[in-house]
């Protein structure tokens, strides 16, 4: 899979109808206008000539073309200067923790923050799985009260050994501590940006190895 850096991209190359070409099946402008020239210059001067309210139509659907053709370009150039700030907003990203939409631990330099928001008490254990779904390790929090809770990981598995970084799914439980039922919760990943990469038309956030959608970008933290 090729990623394209911030310094290679094109802001207008990812945009639909940034084409330079116009298609053949297509009337330009410049074509129309010839067009309604010809007619004109081809008139019977013995016959009753151009009908006045066919001319006018034409000349109003000329009209509207032109309208069309620039509003066009001007949406175009917009689109690309839209895209090309967004770029550069994004790039400025790097070095900053965010949080991100999902269940996992983005793991950098052996260490990693996952976010829980509990809809109330509750007893709470993590269980953290490699991209085989194989188990790493089991992280217990013991009870945790309502609300936003950081629960960071260290990158060993269970026999204390580290592990490499990269992205690790979490199963959480999170049951309540009276009745053991079910607590509900979102999680959310924790995340410092070291690089932004640019693919397919789409901003991604990279930290070490795993690579985020901007899109799912729910904070930035510091």
């Amino acid at each position: 899979m090729s990623v394209t850096t911030l310094s290679a991209i094109d802001p207008t190359s990812q945009l639909p109808g940034s084409q330079k070409t116009t298609a053949k099946n297509e009337m330009g402008q410049d074509a129309f206008l010839k067009l309604l020239v010809a007619q004109l210059q081809n008139q019977d001067p013995t016959g009753e000539g151009q009908d006045p309210n066919q001319m006018v139509q034409q000349l109003t659907a000329y009209s509207s073309l032109e309208q069309a053709t620039k509003t066009n370009t001007l949406l175009s150039g917009i689109q690309g200067q839209n895209n090309g700030l967004a770029q550069f907003q994004a790039a400025a990203l790097v070095g900053r923790t965010v949080k991100v939409v999902g269940s996992g631990f983005a793991l950098q330099d052996g260490k990693s923050t996952m976010a829980i928001n509990l809809a109330g008490d509750a007893k709470v254990a993590l269980t953290v799985k490699d991209a085989n779904g194989k188990v790493i390790t089991t992280l217990d929090q013991g009870q945790l009260g309502k609300g936003l809770h950081n629960i960071a990981w260290n990158g060993l598995d269970a026999n204390g050994d580290k592990v490499p970084d990269g992205t690790y799914s979490v199963t959480v439980a999170a049951t309540d501590p009276g009745t053991g039922k079910n607590v509900d919760f979102t999680t959310a990943f924790l995340m410092k940006v070291s690089a932004v990469s640019f693919l397919d038309g789409q901003i991604l956030l990279q930290s070490g190895a795993a690579s985020f959608l901007l899109s799912d970008v729910l904070e930035v933290t510091s």
